[in-house]
């Protein structure tokens, strides 16, 4: 391990949370769709999405429905309309919002 670290092969280690724990409960895969295709509509909506702590993962996507795949983790389905109600789709540009999976208990990486 130490020679792997000391030729930068290993950049570090991360720890594993238990998100049930920190009272996060639900986690999903959103899909999102966008007006515009423009380097410029993505970077404005990547920047927006990069602040909310509760996006663990944003994916731009090709050849789907869909532009980006967000992976989220709320505390319950409240927080998780909250999220989408107030936060996503109040983004400028974001033309559709689509989960694509719901799941009630992981671990976080």
């Amino acid at each position: 391990m130490r020679a792997l670290e000391d030729a930068g092969i290993i950049t570090g280690y991360q720890a594993l949370l238990d998100a049930k724990k920190l009272g996060l409960n639900l986690s999903a895969l959103i899909h999102i769709s966008m007006d515009q295709h423009t380097p410029e509509r993505f970077a404005h909506f990547e920047s927006k999405v990069a602040v909310l702590p509760q996006v663990i993962e944003c994916l731009l996507i090709t050849g789907q429905d869909a532009d980006y795949q967000l992976r989220v983790m709320v505390k319950d389905m409240d927080d998780y309309q909250h999220l989408l109600l107030h936060k996503i789709t109040s983004i400028e540009g974001v033309l559709g919002v689509h989960i694509r999976q719901r799941q009630q208990e992981l671990g976080l990486p």
